[in-house]
């Protein structure tokens, strides 16, 4: 009997006790059977990629360019697209992309080049890998945080959104799903774009570019984003971008000499400091219908903000009044993760495994971060965890949460 577990209210060290280890003080609470290799028989187990019914890849990228996104900025926008096709370096003097040192030596290794924003060619990439399902996301317009002109980065908003209908959406493939982009700079128009794109077929959620976005996810200033989204039925989904850290963590990017420094901690920073904003300011409290999807930062990290966050509420609750109950018990009840990147979990699955039984199975969605080159097919993630869970879990996490989520 392992599923039970116990924390010391008042204390500033939760345990993780036997049920024979310990004594009472408010009650056991019971969590899910997470199907781990002691109680999960051989028969429940998955044994086939191909025994999946359906396999979501809950972050697809596409690669938008500034030529692609002109003839879609709206004439009310006139001054800014005048602006923006006069830029020799739009990606320098429009949007701010800073590296440490130049990425390129990264995407060479396959994934950067790789020309996704045609239809045929991003479904080729699905069928290579037997994806049904690809949720499309931005991939130039992760930056957005970082254009400092309001006006422009509205034009640029709805011009992604779109050029994505025209190019990706309505043409008559249901296989591509696509998260409309908002931006954070002004939320009341954002929540006008929710609105106006929420109807169309195939959106199936709301992109919100999160590094650089300050004050952080959790303020208020955002509600009418969330108002919007959860009006509309579609989750937010937070991606962050290590392009954007000058923005939001100046000295890190000061002082990070190597790309591989930026991008390894840029991206979990991002997702802990918007997800512990989101929680602590009472965003799912105030938004109890809506979900919030975090992604492109493994999942490693999860079970420890999770357990810090329960800590410091069960010691400083007199500081958080907007909530009613755990952060952890708001994360299973609201919040999701994408698997990508798995890091290099290869030599020991278990560890991965054990980090999303810790997380919370039934909130993790399969993601392929194609094309980037640190990509992760689904025979990886699948290989790494079917001897762990019993079937039902893995068809989860490859597809069915997806798939229930996002209403596919």
């Amino acid at each position: 009997m392992t599923d039970y577990f116990k924390m010391f209210v008042g204390s500033n060290t939760n345990r993780l006790l036997s049920p024979e280890s310990i004594r009472t003080i408010e009650g056991w609470v019971r969590v899910p059977n997470m199907g781990s290799p002691s109680n999960t028989a051989e028969s429940q187990r998955i044994r086939n990629l191909d025994e999946l019914d359906v396999i979501v890849d809950t972050d697809a990228h596409i690669r938008e360019t500034i030529d692609d996104l002109l003839p879609y900025i709206d004439d009310q926008y006139e001054g800014a697209k005048w602006i923006v096709e006069r830029t020799e370096h739009p990606e320098r003097d429009i949007y701010s992309l800073t590296h440490s040192l130049p990425p390129s030596l990264h995407a060479e290794r396959g994934g950067w080049s790789a020309d996704t924003n045609t239809v045929d060619k991003k479904l080729n990439e699905l069928d290579e890998f037997n994806i049904d399902y690809g949720i499309v996301d931005p991939g130039l317009n992760l930056v957005l945080p970082t254009v400092n002109n309001e006006r422009i980065a509205v034009a640029l908003t709805k011009a992604y959104n779109n050029w994505l209908l025209d190019n990706f959406l309505d043409e008559g493939n249901h296989r591509l799903k696509a998260n409309l982009l908002v931006s954070h700079h002004r939320p009341e128009m954002m929540a006008e774009e929710i609105d106006r794109m929420a109807g169309e077929k195939d959106i199936v959620g709301v992109a919100f570019p999160s590094t650089g976005v300050i004050p952080p996810a959790g303020h208020d200033r955002y509600d009418p984003i969330y108002q919007a989204a959860e009006d509309n039925g579609l989750p937010v989904f937070f991606h962050g971008a290590s392009t954007n850290t000058s923005h939001v963590f100046p000295l890190q990017r000061m002082y990070n000499q190597t790309y591989t420094e930026d991008h390894v901690i840029i991206h979990p920073f991002s997702q802990m400091w918007n997800l512990s904003s989101l929680i602590f300011q009472g965003a799912p409290e105030r938004f109890p219908d809506l979900d919030f999807v975090f992604q492109e930062s493994g999942v490693g990290w999860i079970p420890y903000l999770m357990w810090r966050m329960d800590d410091h509420y069960l010691e400083m609750n007199y500081e958080l009044p907007l909530l009613e109950k755990m952060p952890s018990e708001y994360i299973h009840d609201q919040i999701y993760f994408t698997t990508q990147p798995l890091g290099h979990t290869e030599d020991n699955p278990r560890h991965l495994a054990m980090a999303i039984e810790m997380a919370g199975p039934n909130n993790i969605m399969y993601s392929s971060d194609l094309p980037h080159s640190d990509f992760d097919p689904p025979s990886e993630l699948f290989n790494r965890i079917r001897g762990h869970f019993d079937r039902e879990t893995v068809e989860n996490i490859m597809g069915e949460t997806a798939r229930e989520l996002l209403d596919l």
